[in-house]
């Protein structure tokens, strides 16, 4: 493949052609893993197969898993693609048939004829994977999640046992509720400008649906829970299908609109609030949490829409921002303030904090310029209680991934954890970082260096108990 034409597939955003499976002797540890882990730390992310013709922002790869199983202080490392039937198709083809999100094309009628994939949307499955009520899941917001078993190996579409319905696309960034193990998440259709809330109880069967009525499909990636709400926010960010299948660019931005804050009942009973601000874009929540009469909300601020259709227009390059928001529910009023000037990305918590008052937040962080695609060579610490931004550096090349918090067995602590990513520092290659915690002047507790490269992805999670 020659990738020189596209800045999001240079350096560590390049694919690698290979699966590997690598045990403890073909890896090696720097420092101590910590004895009582149990699970696997894996992320999904975007991994072209063949010669795209349109790739400007890292959407459009097919997804592909990388893990690392920890059992007993030992590990050892799995990585495979998502065996979507786009991907097949294209392997039978030999050659790039689907196009993009920012650019689709019409799939060859040949193609149809021999029982290839006719969506011309390609489900990518790359952006999150998820264990959750038995089920480990590669997920795409354009589509239905696929069905993964332990080993990485795809077992195919899953539907929620017919709880999703052809056409429904279910969100590649649901949240957990800690105390009823419930996944509250959504769906929206290529088809309707609606939203739908969807709640998943903890065995992984279908509770409710909360209708929230739009006028027109806005782009909505991230949603976060509270004790009694869910709350999204409306950005006037659109995308138009239509456009896209005539080449046009169909990313659309509207400031004039203004961002809207919507916040809907848990329950599915009640009034769902909307409230008002200036337009600003958002790719990810950290965590929110009711404190009285307020909702607040600590997430990642974006000042518009973060990517088109045109290539090295810059836009997915903007500062990103650690911001709080206070909803005063009694009010109306919306206050909104940054919290760090730190450029990051990919914010998480304790998931046992999850809807709940905290002190830390993660997420990928830098503090250097990029050149032709943006990065993150640190992992950052965000203390709400302090108000101290602390980052740990991991080289002024490398390139850090999205950090997962990983409980400590033994404590409830949130110091007492571990903060894991997949980091590519050239010289010294890929590797499993694991920072403490509670002391991120330390440094990583250990190291587990991976040969070869772990390119740049999306979403990860820890699968608690998940074993080979």
């Amino acid at each position: 493949m020659d990738l020189s034409a596209f800045p999001y597939l240079q350096g560590n955003y390049a694919p690698v052609s290979e699966e590997r499976d690598l045990d403890e002797s073909a890896l090696r540890v720097e420092g101590q893993v910590p004895q009582g882990l149990r699970g696997a730390f894996m992320r999904d992310g975007a991994n072209v197969a063949f010669q795209p013709n349109h790739y400007v922002y890292p959407l459009d790869g097919d997804g592909m898993v990388h893990a690392v199983y920890f059992r007993d202080g030992h590990v050892s490392y799995k990585n495979r693609w998502v065996e979507t039937a786009h991907l097949k198709t294209e392997r039978k083809f030999n050659r790039m048939i689907y196009g993009s999100v920012g650019k689709v094309l019409p799939v060859p009628q040949e193609v149809i004829d021999a029982g290839g994939e006719p969506n011309p949307v390609r489900n990518t499955a790359n952006t999150n994977v998820l264990y959750h009520g038995g089920k480990l899941l590669a997920m795409w917001e354009g589509g239905f999640p696929h069905l993964l078993n332990n080993d990485l190996s795809t077992v195919g579409l899953y539907d929620y046992d017919g709880a999703l319905k052809p056409g429904d696309a279910l969100t590649a960034h649901p949240k957990i509720c800690p105390d009823t193990g419930q996944l509250i998440s959504c769906t929206q259709r290529w088809d309707s400008p609606n939203y739908w809330v969807q709640i998943f109880d903890a065995q992984a069967k279908h509770v409710r649906t909360i209708p929230v009525a739009f006028e027109r499909k806005g782009i909505i990636h991230d949603l976060q829970i509270t004790e009694n709400y869910v709350i999204i926010f409306y950005a006037p960010a659109f995308h138009s299908l239509e456009k896209a299948m005539k080449g046009e660019d169909p990313f659309m931005w509207e400031p004039e609109l203004g961002t809207k804050i919507i916040v809907i009942p848990r329950d599915g009973s009640g009034e769902q609030r909307v409230f008002e601000t200036d337009a600003f874009f958002s790719w990810h929540f950290c965590n929110g949490f009711e404190r009285g009469n307020e909702i607040v909300i600590d997430y990642v601020w974006i000042s518009s829409i973060p990517f088109a259709q045109a290539q090295g227009s810059g836009a997915e390059k903007q500062p990103r921002r650690m911001h709080r928001m206070t909803l005063d529910m009694a009010t109306g009023k919306v206050a909104d303030e940054e919290f760090s000037d730190v450029f990051c990305e990919f914010s998480r918590v304790d998931e046992r904090r999850m809807g709940k008052d905290y002190r830390f937040g993660f997420a990928a962080s830098s503090n250097r310029e990029w050149g032709d695609a943006h990065g993150y060579n640190c992992t950052g610490r965000y203390d709400f209680k302090t108000g101290e931004t602390k980052l740990w550096e991991y080289g002024p090349e490398a390139n850090a991934g999205e950090p997962v918090y990983v409980a400590n067995p033994d404590s409830e602590r949130e110091e007492d954890g571990w903060v894991m990513c997949f980091v590519y520092n050239p010289g010294e290659g890929a590797f499993l970082s694991i920072l403490s915690a509670g002391d991120f002047d330390r440094g990583p507790v250990a190291k587990v260096l991976i040969p070869g490269r772990v390119p740049n992805g999306f979403h990860a999670n820890w699968m608690e108990g998940l074993t080979l």
